[in-house]
């Protein structure tokens, strides 16, 4: 990894941990070394049905937009690179009634060790 892409990801890093969702409606996706990113796409496509039962019509709505965008990067990308893959999707305005759907997804400097799949206020960059 050469220092601009050092930067880049300590940028977009930095820029994760600065968002807050307004309820548990972030999304982070870590893909571990070796493992497909089909069984992970179907994972996804079994939260969405999941996430249908959430009272708050506004975080529901928020949840499933933010499982298609990563399931749609997901399918983008094909293959697991290298060192695993790490997706992050969600509403990272902070005003209610806008939307502002995000999503980043990147290659660690790292083989990445850990699956993790949350729906959170924040997303989780440690094992970047």
């Amino acid at each position: 990894m050469d220092e601009a892409q050092k930067f880049e990801l300590e940028s977009t890093v930095e820029e994760l941990e600065g968002y807050r969702g307004r309820h548990t409606e972030l999304i982070t996706v870590l893909v571990p070394a070796g493992a497909t990113l089909t069984q992970t796409t179907k994972q996804l496509e079994d939260e969405k049905g999941t996430a249908t039962n959430i009272k708050s019509t506004a975080t529901r709505k928020n949840v499933i937009n933010s499982l298609e965008r990563a399931i749609r990067k997901l399918k983008e990308i094909g293959r697991t690179p290298k060192n695993g893959l790490a997706v992050y999707a969600g509403n990272v305005t902070m005003a209610d009634g806008k939307e502002s759907l995000e999503v980043w997804a990147i290659e660690p400097p790292k083989p990445l060790k850990v699956k993790i799949y949350r729906c959170d206020q924040t997303f989780i960059v440690d094992p970047l």
